[in-house]
């Protein structure tokens, strides 16, 4: 999993036009996968990875198993299909809803993005 969470924050970095989407925000996630939590923390225009530490209060939080949050790690399914699905549980306002799956969904890798924009 923390493979994952990496390669989604290095995708994040290296895909510029998300920058604009993660100005100004500050926000904390927590994931619940098998057992461990992971933290993603945004703030302005960067996305910091923690795993198991102290602080795990946090307003938002996505439950599910190891498949559904590679789904959603890689932008291969949408965070509110995976709810509708039952494979996650999300715990969050809907604006923080919103925008974590559009971060999500955004960062798929560039050869998913280079299919949807060449037509």
């Amino acid at each position: 999993m923390i493979e994952v969470l990496k390669t989604f924050q290095l995708a994040i970095k290296q895909q510029g036009h998300l920058l604009p989407l993660l100005e100004h925000i500050q926000t904390r996630v927590n994931l619940i996968c098998e057992q461990n939590t992971y933290q993603i923390i945004i703030k302005d225009r960067e996305v910091f990875i923690l795993h198991d530490s102290g602080e795990t209060h946090t307003r938002s939080e996505i439950r599910g198993d190891l498949h559904a949050m590679n789904q959603l790690l890689t932008g291969e399914e949408r965070l509110r299909a995976l709810e509708r699905k039952g494979l996650l549980s999300i715990s969050a306002p809907i604006r923080t809803t919103l925008l974590l799956e559009s971060i999500f969904y955004l960062t798929k890798t560039q050869e998913s993005i280079a299919k949807i924009t060449n037509f």
